[in-house]
Protein backbone atom coordinates (compact mmCIF):
# COMPACT_ATOMS: atom_id res chain seq x y z
CA UNK A 1 0.00 0.00 0.00
CA UNK A 2 1.14 3.51 -0.76
CA UNK A 3 1.64 6.14 1.14
CA UNK A 4 -0.92 8.29 -1.15
CA UNK A 5 -3.53 5.07 0.13
CA UNK A 6 -2.84 5.77 3.35
CA UNK A 7 -4.58 9.00 3.85
CA UNK A 8 -6.98 8.61 1.05
CA UNK A 9 -10.34 9.93 1.64
CA UNK A 10 -8.95 12.20 5.04
CA UNK A 11 -8.39 15.64 4.42
CA UNK A 12 -6.04 17.33 6.86
CA UNK A 13 -7.22 20.57 8.32
CA UNK A 14 -5.20 23.78 7.62
CA UNK A 15 -3.56 24.76 11.02
CA UNK A 16 -5.05 27.96 12.49
CA UNK A 17 -2.41 30.54 13.51
CA UNK A 18 -3.34 31.64 16.76
CA UNK A 19 -2.02 34.77 16.44
CA UNK A 20 -4.41 35.76 13.73
CA UNK A 21 -7.01 35.28 15.75
CA UNK A 22 -6.22 37.53 17.95
CA UNK A 23 -8.52 40.18 19.08
CA UNK A 24 -11.08 38.75 16.96
CA UNK A 25 -8.88 39.33 13.88
CA UNK A 26 -8.78 42.50 14.11
CA UNK A 27 -4.64 42.92 15.20
CA UNK A 28 -1.98 41.77 17.60
CA UNK A 29 -2.10 44.73 19.72
CA UNK A 30 -4.99 46.38 21.91
CA UNK A 31 -5.06 49.42 20.99
CA UNK A 32 -4.85 49.01 16.95
CA UNK A 33 -7.61 46.23 17.12
CA UNK A 34 -10.07 48.83 18.80
CA UNK A 35 -9.47 51.02 16.27
CA UNK A 36 -10.59 48.74 13.53
CA UNK A 37 -12.94 47.38 15.37
CA UNK A 38 -14.78 51.26 15.84
CA UNK A 39 -13.97 51.92 12.18
CA UNK A 40 -15.19 48.70 10.23
CA UNK A 41 -18.76 49.47 13.27
CA UNK A 42 -19.06 53.09 11.82
CA UNK A 43 -17.56 52.18 8.02
CA UNK A 44 -14.18 54.12 6.89
CA UNK A 45 -16.50 57.06 4.92
CA UNK A 46 -18.50 58.19 7.57
CA UNK A 47 -19.05 59.10 11.13
CA UNK A 48 -15.09 61.09 11.20
CA UNK A 49 -15.60 62.75 14.71
CA UNK A 50 -17.28 59.91 16.05
CA UNK A 51 -14.69 57.38 15.07
CA UNK A 52 -11.97 59.97 16.65
CA UNK A 53 -13.71 60.17 19.83
CA UNK A 54 -14.38 56.95 20.44
CA UNK A 55 -10.44 56.17 19.40
CA UNK A 56 -9.31 58.40 22.09
CA UNK A 57 -11.74 56.93 24.39
CA UNK A 58 -10.61 53.98 24.59
CA UNK A 59 -7.10 54.62 25.20
CA UNK A 60 -7.92 54.38 28.49
CA UNK A 61 -9.99 50.67 28.71
CA UNK A 62 -6.49 49.49 26.56
CA UNK A 63 -4.21 51.09 29.14
CA UNK A 64 -6.59 49.45 32.34
CA UNK A 65 -6.74 46.20 29.77
CA UNK A 66 -2.51 46.23 30.27
CA UNK A 67 -2.32 47.15 33.47
CA UNK A 68 -4.58 43.81 34.16
CA UNK A 69 -2.53 41.50 31.91
CA UNK A 70 -5.11 41.50 29.81
CA UNK A 71 -3.89 40.97 26.10
CA UNK A 72 -7.02 39.63 24.22
CA UNK A 73 -10.38 41.34 23.74
CA UNK A 74 -11.72 37.55 23.21
CA UNK A 75 -10.88 36.96 26.94
CA UNK A 76 -12.91 39.94 28.00
CA UNK A 77 -15.77 39.40 29.98
CA UNK A 78 -18.92 40.76 31.62
CA UNK A 79 -16.84 40.67 34.70
CA UNK A 80 -13.94 42.10 33.33
CA UNK A 81 -15.88 45.14 32.16
CA UNK A 82 -17.53 46.07 35.35
CA UNK A 83 -14.90 46.08 37.11
CA UNK A 84 -13.48 48.77 34.71
CA UNK A 85 -16.78 50.49 35.55
CA UNK A 86 -15.48 50.44 38.99
CA UNK A 87 -12.10 51.45 38.27
CA UNK A 88 -13.73 54.62 36.03
CA UNK A 89 -16.06 55.25 39.31
CA UNK A 90 -12.60 55.98 41.59
CA UNK A 91 -11.91 58.21 39.17
CA UNK A 92 -14.82 60.58 39.86
CA UNK A 93 -13.03 61.07 43.27
CA UNK A 94 -9.42 61.08 42.71
CA UNK A 95 -6.50 60.44 40.90
CA UNK A 96 -5.84 56.84 40.32
CA UNK A 97 -2.05 55.90 40.79
CA UNK A 98 -0.66 52.07 39.12
CA UNK A 99 1.87 50.33 40.74
CA UNK A 100 4.25 51.38 37.94
CA UNK A 101 3.97 55.40 39.30
CA UNK A 102 1.45 56.37 35.88
CA UNK A 103 -1.00 58.21 37.62
CA UNK A 104 -4.56 58.21 36.29
CA UNK A 105 -6.12 62.43 36.75
CA UNK A 106 -9.52 62.56 38.65
CA UNK A 107 -12.61 63.01 35.69
CA UNK A 108 -15.85 64.61 35.02
CA UNK A 109 -19.42 62.51 35.93
CA UNK A 110 -19.39 63.00 32.00
CA UNK A 111 -16.60 62.10 30.92
CA UNK A 112 -16.78 58.66 33.43
CA UNK A 113 -19.96 58.13 31.12
CA UNK A 114 -18.42 58.58 28.04
CA UNK A 115 -15.49 55.56 28.91
CA UNK A 116 -18.57 53.66 29.70
CA UNK A 117 -20.41 53.86 26.41
CA UNK A 118 -17.14 53.40 24.08
CA UNK A 119 -16.47 50.53 26.08
CA UNK A 120 -19.82 49.34 25.15
CA UNK A 121 -19.43 49.99 21.66
CA UNK A 122 -16.09 49.05 21.44
CA UNK A 123 -16.79 45.36 22.75
CA UNK A 124 -19.78 45.64 20.21
CA UNK A 125 -17.93 46.58 17.30
CA UNK A 126 -15.73 43.23 18.45
CA UNK A 127 -18.55 41.06 19.18
CA UNK A 128 -21.70 41.51 17.06
CA UNK A 129 -23.69 41.80 20.68
CA UNK A 130 -24.86 43.74 23.54
CA UNK A 131 -23.83 40.93 25.97
CA UNK A 132 -21.08 42.59 27.40
CA UNK A 133 -22.98 46.10 27.88
CA UNK A 134 -23.02 47.80 31.38
CA UNK A 135 -24.99 50.67 32.41
CA UNK A 136 -23.41 53.56 33.24
CA UNK A 137 -25.74 55.04 35.80
CA UNK A 138 -25.56 51.13 37.57
CA UNK A 139 -21.93 51.13 37.73
CA UNK A 140 -20.86 54.77 38.44
CA UNK A 141 -23.81 55.22 40.69
CA UNK A 142 -24.79 58.89 39.46
CA UNK A 143 -26.65 60.14 36.35
CA UNK A 144 -24.98 62.15 33.34
CA UNK A 145 -25.20 66.04 34.08
CA UNK A 146 -26.56 66.87 31.00
CA UNK A 147 -27.67 70.70 32.36
CA UNK A 148 -26.04 74.13 31.00
CA UNK A 149 -24.68 76.06 33.85
CA UNK A 150 -21.93 78.14 32.49
CA UNK A 151 -22.60 81.28 30.41
CA UNK A 152 -22.54 80.87 26.25
CA UNK A 153 -19.77 81.91 24.29
CA UNK A 154 -21.15 82.54 20.96
CA UNK A 155 -22.18 86.48 20.57
CA UNK A 156 -22.71 87.43 16.83
CA UNK A 157 -19.70 89.47 17.21
CA UNK A 158 -17.36 87.53 18.07
CA UNK A 159 -18.23 84.66 15.82
CA UNK A 160 -18.05 87.41 12.84
CA UNK A 161 -14.97 88.47 14.20
CA UNK A 162 -13.59 85.03 13.65
CA UNK A 163 -15.31 84.34 10.62
CA UNK A 164 -13.30 87.68 9.20
CA UNK A 165 -10.17 86.20 10.02
CA UNK A 166 -11.22 83.08 8.43
CA UNK A 167 -11.52 85.23 4.99
CA UNK A 168 -8.10 86.85 5.66
CA UNK A 169 -6.57 83.44 5.16
CA UNK A 170 -8.42 82.00 2.67
CA UNK A 171 -11.30 79.98 4.39
CA UNK A 172 -13.91 81.65 2.88
CA UNK A 173 -15.98 78.46 3.16
CA UNK A 174 -14.69 77.86 6.87
CA UNK A 175 -16.35 81.50 7.46
CA UNK A 176 -19.60 80.05 5.89
CA UNK A 177 -19.67 77.29 8.03
CA UNK A 178 -19.53 79.44 11.36
CA UNK A 179 -22.02 81.89 10.31
CA UNK A 180 -24.78 79.14 9.17
CA UNK A 181 -24.16 77.23 12.48
CA UNK A 182 -24.64 80.54 14.74
CA UNK A 183 -27.29 81.84 12.51
CA UNK A 184 -29.31 78.51 11.76
CA UNK A 185 -28.19 76.30 15.17
CA UNK A 186 -26.87 73.65 12.06
CA UNK A 187 -24.09 70.97 13.22
CA UNK A 188 -20.88 71.08 11.32
CA UNK A 189 -21.46 68.23 9.26
CA UNK A 190 -25.23 69.98 8.15
CA UNK A 191 -23.91 72.75 7.39
CA UNK A 192 -21.20 71.61 4.84
CA UNK A 193 -23.83 69.23 3.43
CA UNK A 194 -26.90 71.55 3.18
CA UNK A 195 -28.66 71.98 -0.30
CA UNK A 196 -28.24 75.72 -0.15
CA UNK A 197 -30.55 76.27 -3.25
CA UNK A 198 -33.47 74.80 -1.64
CA UNK A 199 -32.97 76.42 1.64
CA UNK A 200 -32.91 79.64 -0.20
CA UNK A 201 -35.91 79.29 -2.44
CA UNK A 202 -37.98 78.37 0.50
CA UNK A 203 -36.95 81.00 2.84
CA UNK A 204 -38.39 83.27 -0.27
CA UNK A 205 -41.28 81.31 -0.74
CA UNK A 206 -42.51 80.00 2.30
CA UNK A 207 -40.30 82.58 4.78
CA UNK A 208 -38.64 79.19 6.47
CA UNK A 209 -36.57 76.73 5.63
CA UNK A 210 -36.00 73.20 6.35
CA UNK A 211 -32.58 71.74 7.95
CA UNK A 212 -32.25 68.24 5.82
CA UNK A 213 -28.99 67.05 4.46
CA UNK A 214 -25.82 65.84 6.97
CA UNK A 215 -28.32 65.16 10.02
CA UNK A 216 -27.55 62.86 12.91
CA UNK A 217 -28.02 59.49 12.48
CA UNK A 218 -29.36 60.29 8.80
CA UNK A 219 -32.82 61.49 9.97
CA UNK A 220 -34.54 63.96 8.03
CA UNK A 221 -37.80 65.69 9.34
CA UNK A 222 -39.60 68.34 7.43
CA UNK A 223 -40.40 69.68 11.02
CA UNK A 224 -37.22 71.34 11.55
CA UNK A 225 -37.88 74.50 9.73
CA UNK A 226 -36.22 77.26 11.18
CA UNK A 227 -37.62 81.11 10.05
CA UNK A 228 -36.49 83.32 7.59
CA UNK A 229 -34.75 86.53 9.26
CA UNK A 230 -32.18 89.00 7.29
CA UNK A 231 -29.60 87.53 9.88
CA UNK A 232 -30.07 83.81 8.01
CA UNK A 233 -30.53 85.12 4.66
CA UNK A 234 -27.03 87.45 5.18
CA UNK A 235 -25.47 83.97 6.38
CA UNK A 236 -27.17 81.74 3.51
CA UNK A 237 -26.82 84.11 0.82
CA UNK A 238 -22.49 84.07 2.06
CA UNK A 239 -22.26 80.30 1.85
CA UNK A 240 -24.12 80.39 -1.82
CA UNK A 241 -21.39 82.57 -2.67
CA UNK A 242 -18.49 81.21 -1.78
CA UNK A 243 -19.60 77.56 -2.44
CA UNK A 244 -17.72 75.50 -5.46
CA UNK A 245 -18.81 76.43 -8.62
CA UNK A 246 -21.91 73.69 -9.49
CA UNK A 247 -21.94 71.87 -6.29
CA UNK A 248 -25.24 72.55 -3.76
CA UNK A 249 -23.52 72.54 -1.06
CA UNK A 250 -19.72 73.73 0.22
CA UNK A 251 -18.29 70.58 -1.12
CA UNK A 252 -16.71 70.59 -4.56
CA UNK A 253 -16.57 67.48 -6.90
CA UNK A 254 -13.28 66.52 -5.46
CA UNK A 255 -14.05 66.97 -1.38
CA UNK A 256 -14.90 64.68 1.07
CA UNK A 257 -16.34 65.34 3.98
CA UNK A 258 -13.29 64.24 6.06
CA UNK A 259 -10.69 66.40 3.97
CA UNK A 260 -12.80 69.52 4.24
CA UNK A 261 -12.76 69.25 8.06
CA UNK A 262 -8.87 69.23 8.10
CA UNK A 263 -7.90 71.20 5.38
CA UNK A 264 -10.98 74.27 6.03
CA UNK A 265 -12.18 73.64 9.70
CA UNK A 266 -9.80 72.19 11.75
CA UNK A 267 -7.67 76.02 11.27
CA UNK A 268 -10.64 77.81 12.05
CA UNK A 269 -11.34 76.20 15.27
CA UNK A 270 -8.56 77.96 16.02
CA UNK A 271 -9.62 81.53 15.04
CA UNK A 272 -12.65 80.60 16.75
CA UNK A 273 -11.06 80.32 20.11
CA UNK A 274 -9.09 83.15 19.65
CA UNK A 275 -12.07 84.93 19.17
CA UNK A 276 -13.50 83.88 22.23
CA UNK A 277 -16.03 81.21 20.77
CA UNK A 278 -15.00 77.72 22.65
CA UNK A 279 -16.15 76.01 19.51
CA UNK A 280 -18.36 75.08 16.56
CA UNK A 281 -20.93 73.82 19.20
CA UNK A 282 -21.00 77.03 20.85
CA UNK A 283 -22.70 78.58 18.10
CA UNK A 284 -25.15 76.18 18.05
CA UNK A 285 -25.61 77.13 21.55
CA UNK A 286 -25.88 80.54 20.74
CA UNK A 287 -28.74 79.62 18.30
CA UNK A 288 -30.59 78.04 20.96
CA UNK A 289 -30.41 80.84 23.58
CA UNK A 290 -31.54 83.23 21.00
CA UNK A 291 -34.87 80.72 20.02
CA UNK A 292 -35.52 80.67 23.78
CA UNK A 293 -35.34 84.51 24.64
CA UNK A 294 -37.30 85.48 21.37
CA UNK A 295 -40.40 83.49 22.68
CA UNK A 296 -40.54 84.39 26.29
CA UNK A 297 -38.70 87.62 25.38
CA UNK A 298 -36.57 87.78 28.60
CA UNK A 299 -33.59 86.06 29.37
CA UNK A 300 -32.69 82.39 29.31
CA UNK A 301 -32.04 80.40 32.14
CA UNK A 302 -28.80 80.79 32.28
CA UNK A 303 -28.84 84.79 32.87
CA UNK A 304 -31.36 84.84 35.88
CA UNK A 305 -34.30 82.02 36.90
CA UNK A 306 -36.99 81.10 35.27
CA UNK A 307 -40.04 83.28 35.99
CA UNK A 308 -42.91 81.59 33.97
CA UNK A 309 -42.77 77.63 33.73
CA UNK A 310 -45.50 77.55 30.86
CA UNK A 311 -43.79 79.27 28.73
CA UNK A 312 -40.27 77.38 29.82
CA UNK A 313 -41.61 74.59 28.54
CA UNK A 314 -43.13 76.33 25.37
CA UNK A 315 -39.57 77.68 24.83
CA UNK A 316 -37.56 74.18 25.87
CA UNK A 317 -40.03 72.43 22.90
CA UNK A 318 -39.34 75.02 20.18
CA UNK A 319 -35.36 75.37 20.78
CA UNK A 320 -35.47 70.87 20.81
CA UNK A 321 -37.24 71.25 17.77
CA UNK A 322 -34.79 73.38 15.82
CA UNK A 323 -32.16 71.91 17.22
CA UNK A 324 -33.04 68.37 15.46
CA UNK A 325 -33.59 66.83 18.80
CA UNK A 326 -37.26 64.68 19.95
CA UNK A 327 -36.91 65.76 23.67
CA UNK A 328 -37.57 68.78 25.19
CA UNK A 329 -35.50 68.21 28.13
CA UNK A 330 -32.10 68.00 25.96
CA UNK A 331 -32.82 71.96 25.85
CA UNK A 332 -31.03 71.91 28.91
CA UNK A 333 -27.30 71.12 27.89
CA UNK A 334 -28.33 74.26 25.77
CA UNK A 335 -29.92 77.12 27.94
CA UNK A 336 -29.79 75.18 31.10
CA UNK A 337 -32.16 75.24 34.67
CA UNK A 338 -34.11 72.20 33.40
CA UNK A 339 -34.13 71.50 37.14
CA UNK A 340 -36.13 74.47 37.61
CA UNK A 341 -38.61 73.58 35.40
CA UNK A 342 -41.68 72.05 35.83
Amino acid sequence: MSNKQVGKGRRSSPKKNPKRQLNYGKGDSLGYAANVAIDDFYTRTSHFNTRATHKQRIRTFVKYCKQQKMRDFRNIDKTFVVQFGTYVKGRLKSDDKWPDGSVDKRISIAYAHNLISTVNITMRAFRGDDALKISGRDVLGVCRKSIRTKPIQADVVDMQHAANQAIANGLERGAAVMRLNRAFGMRVREAILQDLDRMMYEMQTTGEAAILEGCKGGRKSTDRTIKASEFRLEALAYAIEVRPKGSKNLLSETDTVKQFLLRELNPCRILLKRSGVPSYHELRAGFAQDIYEEILDGPSPLKQPIRDRVMDRIARAEVARQLGHGRRAVAGAYVGGVRNAA
